[in-house]
């Protein structure tokens, strides 16, 4: 069964996208060990951070390993910016797609400054670039 979600504006969560490690299973860069990435992790050095849909700001938390982390919720659907090192936003915050959250940054466990982004349906992570492609796509021909 094929879920419908109607967006009625859609936005990248960066002005562009460099996907620095991919969804899926990988070689974590810290650890060396093959685990599950439920995100990408984005080139970002500091740069705004944008809603890529209208929400309500269901979490501003600090996790160890994520660091400084959002969640954005629409329905079912849950949009999770991290690493960030401000939050522009609080919780139960309405906003729209487009609209500065954050500044992206270095916390939590990485490497350097980037923005891990992720998308959950349902408690269940899909990969974050065909979720936006196929919103894009949507939204373009509507």
């Amino acid at each position: 069964m094929k879920a419908v979600v109607i967006f009625s504006f859609v936005c990248l969560p960066l002005r562009s996208l460099t996907v620095i490690s991919p969804f899926g299973y990988r070689i974590h860069p810290l650890s060396g060990k093959i685990t599950y990435h439920p995100g990408v992790d984005l080139r970002a050095r500091y740069d705004f951070v944008y809603a890529i849909f209208d929400g309500i700001v269901d979490r501003v938390s600090y996790d160890p390993s994520l660091g400084l982390a959002i969640q954005i919720r629409r329905g079912k659907v849950v949009a999770i910016y991290g690493h960030l090192s401000k939050s522009l936003v609080l919780p139960d915050d309405t906003v729209r797609a487009g609209q500065v959250i954050a500044i992206s940054g270095a916390s939590g466990r990485v490497t350097a400054a980037h923005l891990h982004f992720a998308i959950r349906y349902g408690g269940r992570y899909l990969n974050p670039l065909n979720f936006l492609y196929e919103l894009l796509k949507t939204t373009h021909h509507e």
